[in-house]
Order: C-alpha cells, then structure tokens, then sequence
C-alpha cells in the first residue's frame, strides 16, 4: 500500500493555456515539473501573468481550466488545501470573525466542546478577540484578512497556501499574518508563500520564480537577490536572477550588494533589524 500522507506534492509536464481574443492559446503554465516535500516552505514569485497564481491554485488542489499534465498531490491528500487569496471579502463565509472560525472548525468535524474551546484561542493567537463578534463592514481590510487566515489555518491541513494574501494590508496587518504562517510551517505544515514583496523572502528559504508560465529559478532566497554562489560570494558585475524575472531587488538588498562591492560588507548579508543595526555599526566603525 503507498503512503500518500510522506509522498511529495508532483507535478510533471503540467500546462495550462487561456484563449485570446484571437482564439489562440496564451500559456498561463508551460510544461511545469515541481515537487514539494512535506512541511516544506517555499516562496513562488513573478510578475503579474507569470503563472505564479495558476500554479498555487493547483498546489491546492484548486481547478485550472485546459489543465494537461499529471500530478499526485501526494502529502497533501484529495481534499482541496486552503487557500487565502489577496481579497479576504471573497473567501469569507459567516457574517463574524467568531462564526467564520467555528465553521472551519465544524467542516474539521470536531466535538462541539472543543470547537468552542479552539475559537477562542484562535480569536486570541490573531488578536481578533475583541472583534470576534462584529460583522465584516465593522472590521478593517487587515482584520478581515487576519480572520479568513484563521480560518483557513483552523482547517490544520498538511498545506495551506497564501497568495499574495499580504499584498493589500499595512505592515502590522502583514506581519499578523506572516507570523501565523510561520507558526503552521512550525506545526509541520507545508506552506506556498506567493509574493512578488522581495523583502518577506528568507536567505535560506526555497524559492520558486516563473516567466511567462514557466520555472526559470529555484534555489534559495539568497541566491535569488545576490546570485547563485550566495552566501559563498557573489558576483559584483551580475545582476541576480530576481531582476531578469522583472522582479526589482528591495532596498535592504540593494544596499548589501552595494555595500558588499566596495568591501564593505561580506555574505551572508543581514536579513533582521537587529542584524542590520550591528552590521552597518560595523561599516560605520571602520
């Protein structure tokens, strides 16, 4: 008997194509080959229209229309992963951040004692408490967000994915969610993280970039933004692979590799604030 729930998530030779207004076939994937291993993080990236969001959508097991190919969702099981897309107002169900929760948790098919109990450390680990009971016009775009996440980390699948489930909320909104999904890949979870905000990537996270509907990088985050020798060295006269994605390096990164050009700073390259105080301290010193 296979034991799908330690198999990796594969796709192989995936494509997918949408019609044009002159009836030809535009690829939103091109012959895509992937595999994701339990409990793993990875970061996929591009441009708008590069198929970053077709191929998270088949990552959680969502339909793609004119999908060819074959994958075996392995690990992650028959049943639909959550997905939290950008805009919370279309994922969300009840009229309540409370309400939202308890049906996560009853499609789960836990006892009613324990979903009561669950909700309100849920409520409580998001810092949605205090709104739990309000309906949705009440609640900012960030507490929104915060609660369709809840929701969807309550389900507590092998996978969740988070498409650009960041891109449209204020910095404190980003972080309440960042550190949700970080908790869930904690817990064991396997997380698809779909951004194109460069700074949410890690050095050492697995990062995925499609254009025009195919893979043209995979490799970690530092290699990424510095280059594919990172943190060994890098190369001074390359420029890394995000920018021939189209992708623009973030100013943290911007500022390492210049300052890493004229000696002033060695890989690995700070990624915390509290790094980057003690690193350009250093620079300063000198």
């Amino acid at each position: 008997m296979v034991d799908h729930l330690h198999n990796k998530l594969v796709l192989q030779r995936v494509s997918a194509s949408s019609e044009s207004a002159e009836g030809a076939g535009t690829p939103r994937l091109d012959k895509i080959d992937f595999a994701l291993n339990p409990g793993e993080w990875v970061n996929l990236v591009g441009v708008n229209g590069s198929g970053k969001s077709s191929l998270a959508r088949l990552l959680a097991g969502l339909p793609i229309d004119g999908a060819q190919g074959s994958w075996d969702r392995g690990f992650a099981g028959a049943t639909p992963s959550p997905y939290v897309m950008q805009q919370p107002d279309a994922q969300l169900f009840a009229e309540t951040p409370r309400e939202e929760i308890r049906f996560a948790l009853e499609w789960r098919g836990l006892a009613p004692e324990r979903i009561l109990t669950e909700t309100e450390a849920i409520l409580r680990e998001t810092g949605l408490q205090a709104v739990g009971d309000l309906p949705w016009e009440r609640l900012s775009g960030g507490q929104r967000q915060l609660a369709a996440v809840a929701a969807a980390s309550a389900a507590k699948l092998a996978l969740i994915v988070f498409d650009e489930a960041t891109s449209m909320l204020d910095e404190q909104s980003r972080e309440g969610v960042r550190a949700i999904a970080a908790q869930l890949h904690e817990g064991g979870a396997a997380v698809v993280w779909v951004t194109q905000r460069l700074q949410e990537i890690g050095a050492s996270e697995r990062t995925v970039a499609l254009s025009e509907g195919r893979i043209v990088f995979d490799g970690t985050g530092g290699q990424f933004l510095y280059g594919s020798s990172y943190p060994i060295s890098f190369g001074p006269d390359a420029d890394p692979p995000c920018l021939a994605c189209g992708l623009h390096l973030p100013y943290a990164s911007r500022l390492a590799l210049e300052l890493g050009r004229i000696g002033l700073l060695q890989p690995p390259y700070p990624e915390t604030a509290g790094e980057w105080e003690a690193a350009l301290r250093q620079v300063t010193d000198r």
